[in-house]
């Protein structure tokens, strides 16, 4: 059974300097599926939370929705078991995993860390340069290509700008091609001519989902 306190963060989300963790709620104060709040007491009635039409409780008095009360409890008394900024980077890049997991953002700029995505970059273009090249394209050194990767990982958060365009690196969006980019920035050489972190865009995936995404939250496509 996972204990109550066990609280996956699967990133953060840096704003303006700051970085968020993505979960912040304990499960005895989550909403369910069905709008109830449950306090994890035995045999305490659930409050029901309302979509927002200005009546929490349905009586049709006008009351606004009763609020869900979000966990205030520091950090300490959480334990991170994963983390996900940038896409790749602890899926692909790392193999000490629960040692990067374990640490904090403000930790990635170690020597140990850097030093073991260099060594997966080594065997990542061992693998590929053949092929990036035999599609006519420059391929870049992986001291080149960390000097490009390093200030988008280190440290691994996904950030944003608001003053600049809102597309992948800058924020990210589901229509996004992430993993292009991504692998243009970690293969090519970004000073060649005609080459940006676009070039491999539309090359090794498609450029859209097989469904179109929803206009409203959560804005994922429906199951299919």
């Amino acid at each position: 059974m996972v204990a109550e306190r066990l609280v996956v963060v699967m990133g953060a989300f840096a704003v303006g300097g700051c970085t968020v963790p993505f979960c912040t709620a304990l499960p005895e104060n989550c909403a369910a599926e069905d709008g109830t709040t449950d306090t994890g007491g035995e045999g305490t009635d659930s409050e029901t939370t309302d979509s927002g039409d200005g009546d929490g409780d349905g009586d049709g008095d006008g009351d606004p929705p009763v609020p869900i009360i979000y966990a205030d409890n520091p950090a300490e008394d959480y334990t991170r078991v994963d983390r996900m900024g940038m896409p790749a980077v602890n899926t692909v890049l790392l193999t000490l995993k629960d040692e990067y997991n374990a640490a904090n953002p403000v930790d990635d700029g170690s020597l140990t860390l850097l030093n073991e995505i260099t060594g997966v970059m080594l065997d990542l273009h061992a693998a590929l340069d053949d092929d990036v090249m035999d599609a006519g394209l420059i391929v870049g050194s992986v001291p080149m290509c960390m000097g490009q990767a390093q200030p988008l990982i280190v440290p691994d958060t996904l950030k944003i700008d608001l003053e600049q365009e809102g597309t992948f690196p800058n924020g990210r969006a589901l229509t996004d091609p992430v993993i292009d980019v991504t692998l243009a920035v970690l293969m090519l050489d970004l000073s060649a001519p005609n080459q940006d972190i676009t070039t491999l865009v539309g090359v090794l995936n498609p450029t859209a989902n097989d469904v179109p995404f929803s206009d409203t939250f959560p804005y994922l496509a429906p199951p299919h």
